[in-house]
């Protein structure tokens, strides 16, 4: 199945210091781990660790369905940085563009990390894919995004990371190729837990389909209040269950950054609000489906 691209764009500006980090080198990483692969209850996690001694970063994809959209984590010394929040420069080098990508400045255990709101993958969108998720208009279709080939994935050699770092690192990662596959694997398992039917989904002739923007079904006024009053930020990703005829029977949190009250609020208010078409088999019959989206709570 494509991925697909919500319209929702937010700019954030950010005074920087006058240091230039491409002053030095990169720092190089090279493994010193082989890749994991941990089958979640409600995720999958690809994990390697790189470097050594002060140097050491874990770097972590969580993919929590179907797509080539993943939560990107890296945690440890080199990824210290004074920056709270704001677009850190990413590539999966050589061959892919850079991108930018949001973050949050966090620990993982006792670990500086630099934990990415914004949903990750290997190459950020074309030009042209950009300029219509740009021009999309709230209630206008998903924008779907070419996929990217097992070549693609085999090129990629290091995943570097410029700003907001002193100094970018380089993860020597090698070939993705053989790593992603193991994910995809792992999510097949996934959702197959989900009681929906794995084999039709791939061959649908049209996923669950949000009969009006996913952006409206949480408002301001769900923020949890004892979470507002301390200006209690948040990443929640969900999951409902839809029933063949578009209305959802049941939401599951698959993951969350912080307090139940945020849990409580999403499944709240996307149970109430959202109405979908259903998903079609390849012969366009209904089959009980599922959705999944990302809500990030923040304060301007």
């Amino acid at each position: 199945m494509h991925d697909k691209a919500i319209a929702a764009t937010a700019f954030f500006a950010l005074i920087t210091p006058s240091f230039a980090y491409a002053a030095k080198p990169p720092l190089q990483l090279k493994p010193t781990s082989a890749w994991q692969v941990d089958y979640a209850n409600d995720h999958c996690r690809l994990a390697r660790q790189f470097g050594e001694g002060d140097d050491v970063v874990h770097a972590t994809f969580d993919r929590y369905g179907p797509g080539e959209y993943f939560r990107l984590t890296l945690a440890g010394n080199p990824m210290r940085t004074a920056v709270q929040k704001a677009d850190a420069t990413v590539q999966f080098g050589p061959v892919e563009k850079e991108q930018q990508l949001y973050f949050f400045n966090g620990y993982l255990g006792k670990m500086p990390a630099l934990v990415f709101a914004s949903g990750a993958r290997v190459a950020p969108p074309s030009d042209s894919e950009l300029l219509a998720i740009q021009n999309r208009g709230k209630d206008d279709e998903w924008i779907e995004l070419a996929q990217i080939s097992e070549e693609r994935h085999k090129a990629i050699k290091y995943l570097t990371v410029g700003k907001p770092l002193r100094r970018a690192v380089t993860l020597e990662t090698g070939s993705m190729r053989k790593p992603f596959a193991a994910m995809d694997s792992c999510i097949d398992n996934l959702v197959a837990s989900w009681g929906v039917d794995v084999e039709k989904h791939k061959s649908l002739s049209r996923s669950v389909v949000p009969k009006q923007s996913p952006g409206r079904w949480i408002v301001s006024s769900d923020y949890p209040l004892d979470m507002l009053s301390v200006g209690q930020p948040a990443i929640v990703e969900f999951r409902l269950s839809v029933g063949a005829d578009g209305m959802p029977t049941a939401c599951h949190i698959q993951s969350t950054t912080r307090p139940k009250e945020f849990d409580d609020a999403v499944c709240r208010s996307v149970m109430r609000r959202a109405r979908f078409e259903p998903a079609l088999d390849a012969e366009g019959k209904p089959l009980a489906s599922y959705y999944r989206n990302t809500v990030r709570f923040q304060l301007p």
